[in-house]
This record gives structure tokens, sequence and C-alpha cells, in this order.
């Protein structure tokens, strides 16, 4: 089937949407990496366990949101979020004005919602909104797992789950469909989206998390050249091969003529073989003490000591990366 003038700019709408909203918050999360440090407590060491953990809230939050009535479902979200916001901005802007910011995000998202939706550009503005919402928490989220010391080996079996994961709760139990279908337009709306007359595009959290995972924690291991494949990966498995996919075949339009694309299903592999590459190549993963350490060496004008993993690693500063995830269509 030829792909008609309406598909071309649904595709290239959804590609602007997520190329933008992963732009901003993998780059953001890169720099927050290399200039903020977050309190947290001490865990442990990061392992499989973490990463059961982890994957088991990925799994049964969406069915929360099909089980539970919507008001104790936006109560958790909010608390949610207010969490992340405080975690995020309080070493940068200390505890009174982090409140404050946290008091009018909330409450704006919550006026915009009740107020705005009825008409487009009341619906871009509550986007926009919510965005800035849904990046700092996705920013602060996985600092808060890289820096705790998840490694880049976590995150690429992690995005392989993920991989599983999204086609089954897409194409075999449509959660994801539903979940795209009843936040549209409700608080706390879990997605980066924008919308351009009847449409809207959206790229889920939980692809924004897993790219900005990807991308900082090879750039703590490996260092920046070894983070601009990990851009490359993104660019074109997590963003140009979903997004375009929709023009070769319908299988991704479901009923409702939504368009739903399960993005870690192209990306798991591609971040999985690439890890294994840059093992095979760089050796073992830098931790965040070594991470800082050549971090303050470079500062200070000096090369990383001879043999050491920092050693051979180039250091310079932050990059972005994209992602696209769930591209709904009312």
């Amino acid at each position: 089937m030829l792909p008609t003038d309406s598909s071309v700019f649904l595709v290239m709408f959804a590609l602007a949407v997520a190329l933008s909203g992963t732009l901003v918050t993998v780059g953001l999360s890169t720099l927050y990496l290399q200039r903020v440090r977050l309190e947290r407590p001490a865990i442990g060491t990061f392992n499989g366990r973490d990463i059961a953990v982890l994957f088991a809230f990925v799994v049964f939050l969406p069915l929360l949101y099909v089980v539970l009535p919507l008001t104790p479902l936006l109560v958790v979200l909010g608390i949610t979020f207010v969490s992340a916001i405080v975690l995020g901005l309080r070493p940068i802007l200390g505890g009174p004005a982090t409140w404050l910011a946290v008091g009018l995000l909330i409450g704006a998202n919550l006026w915009m919602a009740r107020t705005l939706l009825g008409t487009v550009t009341g619906w871009q503005i509550f986007w926009l909104e919510n965005n800035l919402v849904v990046i700092i928490a996705a920013v602060t989220t996985a600092n808060l797992y890289v820096q705790g010391g998840m490694k880049v080996r976590h995150v690429a079996w992690f995005a392989m789950i993920l991989a599983v994961y999204d086609v089954l709760f897409t194409f075999v139990w449509p959660i994801t469909n539903e979940l795209a279908q009843e936040f549209i337009g409700w608080p706390f709306d879990p997605t980066v989206g924008f919308r351009s007359g009847i449409y809207n595009a959206t790229v889920g959290l939980g692809d924004l998390l897993s790219y900005s995972l990807f991308v900082i924690a090879i750039l703590k291991a490996y260092g920046t050249r070894a983070a601009w494949g990990a851009l490359a990966i993104a660019v074109v498995f997590g963003a140009v091969v979903p997004a375009t996919l929709p023009l070769l075949t319908q299988a991704f339009i479901d009923a409702r003529t939504d368009i739903i694309v399960p993005a870690q299903t192209a990306f798991g592999p591609a971040a999985f073989a690439y890890y294994r590459i840059l093992r095979r190549r760089l050796g073992s993963e830098r931790n965040m003490a070594q991470f800082n350490a050549t971090r303050s060496t470079r500062l200070a004008g000096a090369a990383p000591p001879a043999g050491s993993p920092a050693a051979g690693l180039d250091e310079a500063s932050g990059l972005p990366a994209l992602v696209l995830r769930d591209v709904q269509v009312p």
C-alpha cells in the first residue's frame, strides 16, 4: 500500500515530536550527570535483582493504569512526579525554591488539563507544560540509577527484556493501545507530546527513561566517543525505523486508526549488540567514582593515570539522543 499525503504528514509529525522530546531529555540527562550529584541512600552494588525490581515496576504499572479507577491513579501519578521533581531539583535550587517549583508545575498541570483543552492552542500549551514535568522525571530517574551504580550491561539486558514486553503489550495484550487512548487529556500524562490540528503524537516516559539510561550509562562507562555511537543507535533504531514503519505496513494501526509503534523492539537488540561490541573492544566499565575522577583530572588539565579505566577514553562534553514511543493519533 502506497503512503498517502496524510500518512506521510503523520510520520513526519511523529518523528519531529520524538526527536525534539528525546534530544531535550537525553541532553539534559547528560548535562545532569556531568554537573549534579544526587543524594541517594546507600543501596549497595547495583545487580540483577535491581533490574528485576525495575522490570516488575514497568510491567505492573501499566496494569494498575488499566484496573485502578482514574482518581486513585492520578493520585499515584501525582505523588510519583512530585517525588521525582523534588529529588531532581533540590540539588540545584535548594529546598524552598524546589517546593515552590513543584507547586507551580503540579498546579499548572492540573489547571491546564481542566481548562485549556478546548482549542488546539490550549492543547499545545498543556503539552509544553506536561512535557516539562515528564522530562524532569525522566532526567532525575535516569541519573538516580546511573549515579547509583547501574551499568551498561544492566541497561542492555533491560532493553532486551523491554523489547519482548513491548511486542506483547502492543499486539498480544494491547494494553499500550488502551493507555494511549485513556490518558490523552488528563493531568500527569506520562508522555511527551504535542498537537497539530486534530492529531496528537506522543513519546512515552518509559522510552525516554530507557534511552537516557543507555546513553548516559555508556558515557559514564566508556566515554564520549562510545556515547556518540549510542546516539546513532538511538537515532536509527529508536526514532527513524519505528517512525517510518507505518508507511510500509498497516500492522501498527489499530481499530481506532491510532498508530502504536513498539519502539523498544527495534532498539533493544541493537543496544545489546552495541554493548557487546564495546565490552569486547574497551573492556570493563568505569564506575561512578572513576568517571568523576576522570572529569576532575581533565578539568585540572592533566591526563588520567596510564593503565586506569579512564585512560584512552574521550571524556568531553555531553550529547543528546533520540527515541520514539507509542505514537498515538486520535
